[in-house]
């Protein structure tokens, strides 16, 4: 399911929930291609954790198999752990924290 974020205004840092004729409603910067660039970018992400995701749950489903209820639980957690590591740029812009620089 992908993840619909604001990127930040490159030449602003304000959220663009709202770009119309491509540009920042707040300063006017060109914005289009920064968005598109942006949402590319969450596409490859979100694949390549799909991707690693289904290999994990299939390593913990092989692995896991005869383990008791706490170590399941246990190889479970690292296994989501490491997937949300992995998503984590999904949910945040690489470049929020360059806007306010």
């Amino acid at each position: 399911m992908p993840v619909h974020n604001y990127p930040p205004c490159p030449g602003c840092g304000e959220k663009l929930i709202r770009k119309p004729a491509g540009r920042c409603p707040t300063c006017g910067a060109e914005v289009a291609q920064f968005v598109a660039d942006e949402r590319d970018r969450e596409t490859r992400i979100e694949q390549v954790v799909a991707v690693v995701s289904t290999i994990l749950v299939v390593t913990v489903m092989v692995l896991g198999g005869g383990l008791g209820i706490f170590e399941g639980v246990v190889m479970y957690a690292a296994a989501g752990a490491f997937v949300w590591y992995l998503a984590k740029g999904t949910f945040w812009s690489k470049r929020s924290n360059d806007a306010g620089e």
